[in-house]
């Protein structure tokens, strides 16, 4: 007696219940890269046929890349070996079932012509099911809505997940212990920090978060979870994957993940299992460093051609917090690179965002320089007073700097000029370090605009072509 198989609008209800699969599983390790890949790697009891054989193992990642397959026995690798494998990814769907039926009679219900409550079943055959199923009842074309399709039995070749098939050749005992890894793409993480700033701009305390982005087809259900920070060379285009941002309101975890150096990368592991549902995006904590210190720095800084006709520029001044990654200051841990979004309160209390940056991958001991924006109340003005040819390709020219300060209090600023050629200062109105072969930088107090209008910097540089 063939089985009837009803496909209804609202659910197809075929072999979509929960296979032993997941209770052989006696372990899960996702590995997850930041260009979009991961590493899933599992360990699983499985029946295996004596001799030559077909084993099936379902519940992959949609995504698998076939190639980077690895399959181990754990309890007796010289007696077991994979001859081929097939990767099954034909899955059952209401689509799938209808393509099979075309061309084919089948039974549907369909609304009762006589009478608009009530529905018939009939017998038809299946003419086409390209955006919507096409029927042929008796002598006439049906193109409408139905209510439910009821198939003879269950076309072969279909499967309600991913699944593997080898061929194996098995001379050790029927059940053993398997080792499968795989790439699989359509996995990403990155790392965000959220840093909360003190009022005096001294101390802040910074939490960072990795949010992993699942759209492998797959869920992960109770997984190690380890994130492989750097850049790892792939022979492949990088898949485009879809990002969401996500406000975090969650509170600080106690715990952070555990780091390691690994190759030349850092390896970072979450201190216990978790779940990742597919088409999930899911944020888990990273680190937690409640106080550490910090500087804010105003910059000005210019790195353009010296041109004689240009007049005056007028140049922003930007906001910088600065912090060093290091053990005494509470941190020490290899950073991912990831968007640092600084906040702080104001003076009635409420949490106000006041910019964010992007950081490098940064190593421990390492300084962290974030730009937050532009001062309001503090501006630059530069004007060339003076250009002319001194000598064969010697150029010599004069910058006269007005810097206004609008605060009721004095203002440290940093003045960076960028310089070209093989140049010298001969003339300057204030001290200068050199911090490269190209930089410059003088370091001013700025008083306010009621002690003194503006502050005046004259320097004179010769260079050479």
């Amino acid at each position: 007696m063939k089985t009837l198989i009803t496909i209804s609008l609202f659910l197809c209800c075929i072999l979509l219940g929960r296979t032993s699969w997941a209770e052989e599983r006696a372990s899960l390790t996702v590995t997850i890269y930041n260009h979009g890949q991961a590493l899933v790697n599992e360990v699983r009891e499985v029946d295996l046929p004596s001799g030559s054989g077909l084993v099936e193992f379902s519940g992959v990642a949609e995504t698998i890349e076939a190639p980077t397959l690895q399959v181990r026995s754990l309890t007796a690798p010289e007696a077991f070996v994979v001859l081929d494998m097939n990767y099954e990814y034909d899955l059952i769907s209401v689509k799938s079932l209808l393509d099979r039926y075309v061309g084919k009679t089948l039974k549907v219900v369909l609304p009762d012509p006589h009478d608009r409550k009530s529905t018939v079943l009939r017998e038809a055959v299946l003419l086409a099911n390209n955006d919507r199923p096409i029927f042929q009842v008796d002598d006439q074309i049906f193109v409408g809505n139905h209510d439910a399709v009821y198939l003879a039995e269950m076309p072969a070749g279909l499967r309600p997940r991913p699944t593997l098939v080898w061929l194996v050749r098995n001379d050790g005992p029927p059940r053993q212990r398997l080792d499968v890894s795989y790439l699989a793409g359509g996995m990403n993480w990155r790392a965000d920090y959220v840093l909360k700033v003190d009022r005096d701009n001294q101390r802040a305390a910074l939490s960072g978060w990795v949010t992993l982005d699942n759209q492998s087809g797959m869920a992960f259900d109770q997984a190690a979870l380890k994130l492989v920070a750097g850049e790892v060379n792939v022979v492949r285009p990088e898949p485009a994957l879809m990002r969401r941002d996500m406000v975090m309101a969650a509170p600080m975890a106690a715990e952070q993940m555990q780091q390691e150096e690994f190759f030349e990368y850092h390896l970072y592991s979450l201190p216990r299992p978790v779940d990742i549902a597919n088409r999930q995006t899911k944020q888990v904590s990273l680190l937690q460093a409640p106080e550490m210190t910090l500087n804010k720095k105003l910059i000005a800084r210019y790195g353009g051609y010296p041109n004689p006709g240009q007049g005056t520029i007028k140049q922003g001044v930007d906001v910088f917090l600065t912090f060093k990654n290091a053990e005494a200051n509470g941190l020490g841990l290899p950073l991912p690179k990831g968007i640092v979004r600084a906040y702080q309160e104001s003076r009635d209390g409420s949490t106000l965002f006041i910019g964010e940056d992007r950081i490098d991958h940064t190593p421990r001991d390492a300084d962290v320089e974030l730009r937050m924006g532009q001062a309001f109340d503090v501006n630059v003005e530069r004007t060339m007073t003076a250009h002319e040819q001194v000598g064969r390709n010697v150029i010599r020219y004069t910058w006269e700097i007005r810097v206004r300060n609008s605060k009721d209090e004095p203002q440290h600023i940093l003045l960076e000029d960028t310089l070209f050629g093989d140049w010298r200062i001969t003339t300057s109105s204030h001290d200068h370090e050199r911090l490269d072969a190209r930089r410059i930088r003088f370091t001013l107090d700025v008083p306010p605009s009621s002690q003194q209008d503006q502050l005046l910097l004259t320097y004179t540089v010769e260079t050479r072509s």
